[in-house]
């Protein structure tokens, strides 16, 4: 039987991609296209998705995906404890420390969670695991960077244990049990702050808004710790002061929970500021829409750095790779594209050096090492992180199959780059857009599977290329990984 071949291109008007988005070409169309270069054929038609039933499948790789999961549990887990301690605690000295402690536990959670170090244990523990292990159990670990859901949760139950908290506080003012209006007001005011950067974070406003919610983010965050010092400081005061009372106020400060994990907290958010460092640049124009940054920075493969030209203005988040022909004593790159105010400016206008704090973090192509094989899918500047996989020796790294879409790759990103995907896939599906237009980036990616026998599918792009990828492989059965961009 002859073999069913398809050009794997989209209409203009959309990237949504299913068995009949692909479309076959006339065969004078076709000779044109090879003798550009021709692009890749499809012999592996995208099958049907997995036939259960559709509302499940989409609730379960869309929307009730692991960061999601990990987000109800702590939600149930919160909710809980809040219905076990109403029930238990009568005593109201008991009862404040009780729901301070909660809300101070829950905001220890959050921040914790995006401690740098924190991010690179787990992220080192989980890569660790045998490629020996059961493939069922990889792909389940390999999604240890969706961990963002504890800290999403946790900052939104910190928030409801403090509405919790000024609730019994406003109580405990109108009967008489609390007497220093301080306290009242200032709960009231940490509140204010916490709901203003939970309502930012909301992944809408940040991608709308996202110079104002980093802003908010971080300065009424400061602010939170400060008024939060001072609340519980005239906490311990007014319950030292409460008829009956016995010990001073230093005596139950120290007793407090709140006090060690707001203690903890002060210490995570002065760290990475503690490691902030200015790093020389040197620019290399790759084109007008791109700009790469050769660093003095000696960071090894697979890591993201964060960087700025005014620290207390705005950070960006780049994944940092190996240089292989340094400039002016350059250890490592960053790949930026034009994708916002920032980017345009600059690429416009480079600076000689770039602000950086903290630690370099772990990306998420980092867990492709648990695998054998993998097909790494990517768009425009998001070749940058995968060349640390692809700059690897064959024997230390999964075989790996690569598909690259952007408008002109080589005008747009230079020959190195082009030279280094081609030398690890020699293979490597290089999808110049301007030449064949936008690919059906689901069929492109399953043919790419198929030929290789791929253990899993890695997608580094924007928002809505990473989602259509990675929920068409995972409605198939593929294991499908790309940045968790709610958190």
């Amino acid at each position: 039987m002859m073999e069913t071949r398809f050009l794997a291109t989209l209409p203009e008007r959309g990237l949504e991609s299913n068995a009949t988005s692909t479309v076959s070409l006339p065969s004078q169309v076709t000779s044109l296209a090879e003798k550009k270069s021709q692009p890749l054929f499809i012999t592996y038609p995208l099958p049907a998705e997995r036939a259960d039933d559709k509302p499940f499948r989409k609730l379960r790789h869309a929307i009730f995906t692991v960061y999601y999961r990990l987000f109800t549990l702590v939600i149930m887990a919160n909710i809980i404890g809040i219905v076990f301690i109403d029930h238990r605690h009568r005593d109201n000295t008991s009862y404040i420390k009780v729901i301070s402690s909660a809300a101070s536990g829950n905001l220890f959670v959050a921040v914790a969670m995006r401690q740098d170090y924190i991010i690179n244990f787990l992220c080192e523990v989980f890569a660790a695991t045998p490629k020996s292990t059961p493939l069922r159990i990889r792909r389940i670990l390999a999604k240890v960077f969706e961990f963002g859901g504890v800290h999403s949760s946790a900052a939104i139950c910190s928030t409801a244990w403090f509405v919790r908290l000024a609730i019994h506080l406003t109580m405990s003012f109108e009967n008489g049990n609390l007497r220093n209006i301080s306290v009242l007001a200032l709960a009231y005011v940490l509140l204010l702050l916490f709901t203003a950067i939970v309502v930012f974070a909301h992944p809408k406003l940040r991608q709308k808004s996202h110079n104002t919610f980093e802003r908010i983010h971080r300065f009424a965050g400061w602010m939170c710790s400060m008024i939060f010092w001072t609340l519980i400081v005239l906490t311990a005061k007014a319950l030292s002061e409460a008829p009956g009372a016995e010990q001073t106020s230093i005596h139950i400060l120290i007793r407090l929970p709140s006090f060690w994990l707001l203690s903890l907290n002060t210490i995570h958010t002065a760290i990475p500021w503690l490691r902030l460092r200015r790093w020389e640049a040197t620019p290399e124009a790759m084109s007008p829409h791109a700009l790469r940054l050769h660093l003095k920075a000696n960071i090894a493969d697979f890591y993201t750095i964060r960087i700025s030209d005014s620290p207390l203005s705005e950070w960006h988040s780049f994944a940092c790779f190996v240089d292989a022909t340094p400039r002016n004593g350059s250890t490592n790159s960053v790949v930026i594209s034009r994708a916002g105010d920032w980017t345009a400016k600059t690429i416009s206008d480079p600076k000689p050096f770039y602000w950086t704090r903290g630690l370099p973090t772990r990306g998420v192509l980092y867990m492709s090492l648990i695998f054998r094989s993998v097909v790494v899918v990517t768009t425009g500047s998001g070749i940058g992180p995968c060349l640390n996989l692809l700059a690897m020796q064959p024997s230390t790294r999964p075989s790996v199959r690569v598909f690259w879409s952007t408008p002109n790759p080589l005008k747009t990103f230079g020959e190195e780059i082009v030279a280094n995907v081609r030398a690890a896939d020699p293979n490597a599906v290089i999808w110049d857009t301007r030449q064949f237009g936008r690919p059906d980036m689901a069929a492109v990616t399953w043919q790419l599977l198929m030929e290789s026998g791929a253990e899993a599918v890695f997608c580094i792009s924007n928002p809505k290329v990473t989602k259509l990828v990675t929920y068409a492989m995972e409605s198939r059965g593929v294991a499908a990984y790309g940045p968790i961009f709610d958190s």
